[in-house]
């Protein structure tokens, strides 16, 4: 008898799809006051992490510990919003 391999997965029924498990923040906030990390800001923004710390009405980090910082999810979605809504000016 084989034993199982260690990344065995359970048979999925009739049309369910895989739930992804996925550490990153999706653009439909399910957690709308989830605390996001530097790299998942700069991924949804675009930005790179000076212009995060730099643009005076982005929204401002929260503490973590000494060393770590997050943001709220919800308020770096409504900036993006914001953003989208101003438009280019020709």
């Amino acid at each position: 008898m084989h034993p199982n391999p260690p990344h065995t997965t359970t048979p999925h029924t009739h049309g369910t799809q895989p739930t992804p498990n996925t550490s990153r923040a999706s653009l439909t906030p399910a957690h709308p006051d989830r605390l996001i990390r530097l790299p998942t800001v700069c991924e949804l923004t675009a930005l790179g992490k000076s212009s995060v710390y730099s643009i005076p009405d982005f929204p401002k980090r929260v503490t973590l510990s000494r060393r770590a910082v997050g943001w709220r999810l919800s308020e770096v979605l409504a900036w993006i919003e914001s953003r989208s809504a101003v438009g280019v000016k020709s």
